[in-house]
């Protein structure tokens, strides 16, 4: 048991998402902190350079290895930047990006601890990079450690060769060592829970913003979408379509509500067939709106289709049709009431005796009753 929350605390199982986020916040902390490192050494060059002149051979190591560490700091926040400016983030390149400044940074550190260890001065610049490490730069747990740990063996061994690392206290370093590792796992799996927070919380807010906009029946955009997207049409000449399904409210009476939806879904996915990368929006109960920028597509101002829902009745759509410019809000919607007035037209010619409107609603009344009901005795439900 004990084995196997150590290997699930060492390779975390962590989503595609999650880990982006891991992988962009961890940039965005080696942008920052790279640039506030080399600010702070270049200050603490400056000063040292005013203090210390004229300068001894010791002071130009010092010196050198201050631009060392500004250099490599420029150099991570100019890498971070590149990759802050992709769209995409690849994981493998922000995890290069940190294990190696890690890595060299740690190693500087290594070596500037043990020159000043040498000279009989504390080891401070090794702690503090590693305190830096541990508290901004979130890595894979097991490389983490593997680094980590590494890293202090690598001082111990150095300063062991000095002079049997006599003047630190090897429990305390040990210590010390232990800490960090276990503090850059614990950072990590904390960054992996507000990470799974902000996927959620992302996810949520993205259903939110669709339900908003979309109908819930059909998936197409809304009256609501519609007001947000005239923003976009203005300047442009739009072709417009209204669609309307004939006898709905029959079909709702005859076969039920359940088997309208159905028809209701399957006119949504027959005018997207018939309109391929135009704007559709669901205008009103079994009104459908069609808008794009291409010149009419669909010449005919009917068309028909079968539901196994209603097998024993064609559906039915009228089509009403305009074209022009959209000016502001107003002009788009007097273009809408053109296709409207079009599509009633249409309609009124369908639906007439003399084209067999007449038969095809009394036909749907005689299948009502003789299934027990009657147009008088039924209830429209608003789909």
């Amino acid at each position: 048991m004990e084995t196997k929350r150590i290997k699930r605390y060492l390779f975390p199982k962590v989503g595609e998402q999650v880990q982006k986020y891991i992988d962009k916040e961890s940039i965005k902390n080696t942008y920052q902190l790279s640039l506030a490192v080399a600010a702070f050494e270049a200050l603490t060059l400056g000063y040292f350079t005013v203090t210390r002149a004229p300068f001894s051979r010791e002071s130009w190591i010092s010196a050198f290895s201050v631009l060392f560490c500004i250099a490599v700091c420029i150099t991570a926040h100019v890498c971070a930047w590149r990759i802050l400016k992709k769209k995409e983030f690849f994981g493998r390149r922000a995890t290069l990006l940190n294990v190696s400044c890690y890595l060299i940074l740690s190693v500087w550190a290594v070596l500037i601890s043990w020159r000043d260890y040498t000279r009989g001065d504390h080891l401070f610049t090794f702690f503090t990079v590693e305190l830096i490490m541990v508290c901004f730069i979130p890595l894979r747990p097991w490389i983490s450690v593997l680094m980590t740990g590494g890293v202090y063996l690598l001082l111990y061994g150095m300063l062991y060769w000095v002079d049997g690392a006599a003047r630190i206290n090897q429990l305390n370093y040990f210590v010390l060592a232990l800490v960090s590792m276990a503090g850059m796992v614990v950072r990590y799996h904390s960054q992996i829970r507000n990470c799974e927070r902000a996927v959620r919380l992302k996810k949520s807010n993205e259903m939110l913003e669709y339900a908003t906009r979309h109908d819930g029946l059909t998936g197409l955009r809304n009256r609501r979408a519609l007001d947000e997207d005239v923003i976009d049409l203005v300047g442009k000449t739009m072709s417009v379509f209204m669609i309307d399904i004939d006898y709905f409210k029959e079909i709702n009476d005859t076969y039920g509500h359940t088997a309208g939806d159905r028809v209701l879904k399957e006119t949504a996915r027959r005018i997207k067939a018939l309109f391929p990368d135009n704007r559709i929006y669901r205008y009103g109960g079994d009104e459908f709106l069609v808008m794009g920028e291409q010149e009419q597509l669909y010449t005919e101002d009917t068309c028909s289709f079968q539901v196994p829902a209603v097998s024993k009745d064609r559906i039915g759509l009228s089509i009403g049709y305009a074209r022009g410019a959209v000016g502001d809000y107003d002009q788009l919607f007097k273009l809408i009431s053109t296709a409207d007035a079009g599509l009633y037209r249409v309609k009124r010619k369908t639906h007439s005796p003399e084209n067999g409107g007449h038969e095809r609603r009394h036909g749907m009344a005689v299948r009502q009753q003789a299934a027990g009901c009657s147009f008088s005795q039924s209830v429209r439900r608003i789909p």
